[in-house]
């Protein structure tokens, strides 16, 4: 990736990461890995009448769900994984708690050959992958390195490096801060050059609900639509499965 090309990327990263505090209830708490994906959806939903776009705050599941236990004015939640929806649903935050799509963990750098997911185990390259603790995708990276005997001795010799969200597991990488990221394949998408493999492992589920009190009848509207087969082409664009009804 060009040094202005990849420029342009960090500064609109470091955009789309920053979940605004002073949001309106017209506003959508939005799991990085959807961020592309979700603003096509709201372009879509506006340009067929269907309502006004809503703002999209994007970030690590974790950290937007804590935003909303907090009192953050988002009146939509799209989870990278079906812990953080669920936790939500379980504190009586969440209303209308549906699927919505699937999406796999990939292995991606900026190498125009693709990487082999075997040679994840040989410790000769540094890995890295999103926020274990906040992000589902580095949740998922870091279960799949347990499950190959790696992490815990590649993260004591430094040859994991722990990013934020998903897309800094992306942007390290072709940084030259490691030689692959564990991502989303909708990442791995976004990012344009470079290659990717899929990971053997399960898909993510991505699923989402209307926060109560918050969700006004526009974005009520806007969680219908993405769950539509209208959708579907969209989903399916940015590396998603979608979980239609």
């Amino acid at each position: 990736m060009k040094r202005s090309s990849l420029f342009c990327f960090l500064v609109a990263a470091s955009l789309i990461f920053l979940a605004p505090l002073t949001a309106t209830a017209d506003t959508v708490a939005v799991a990085g890995s959807m961020g592309d994906c979700m603003a096509e959806m709201a372009a879509l939903f506006s340009a067929s009448g269907r309502g006004e776009a809503p703002e999209l705050a994007t970030g690590a599941s974790g950290k937007l769900a804590a935003q909303i236990k907090a009192g953050a004015p988002f009146g939509l939640f799209l989870s990278a994984s079906s812990q953080w929806t669920k936790h939500l649903d379980e504190e009586g935050l969440l209303e209308e708690v549906a699927p919505m799509a699937t999406s796999p963990l990939a292995l991606w750098w900026p190498k125009a050959e693709a990487p082999s997911a075997d040679s994840l185990s040989s410790g000769e390259m540094k890995i890295a992958i999103a926020d274990p603790e906040a992000a589902p995708f580095g949740k998922a990276a870091k279960e799949y390195l347990q499950s190959l005997g790696v992490y815990d001795a590649f993260l004591a010799e430094g040859k994991i490096v722990i990013g934020g969200v998903i897309q800094t597991a992306a942007i390290i990488p072709a940084q030259g801060g490691s030689d692959v990221g564990i991502v989303s394949l909708s990442v791995a998408l976004k990012m344009g050059k470079g290659s990717y493999t899929l990971l053997p492992i399960e898909p993510l589920g991505n699923s989402g609900g209307l926060v109560k009190g918050k969700a006004t009848d526009n974005l009520k509207a806007f969680w219908s639509f993405i769950r539509s087969p209208e959708a579907a082409p969209i989903w399916e664009k940015w590396g998603f499965k979608p979980a239609l009804p």
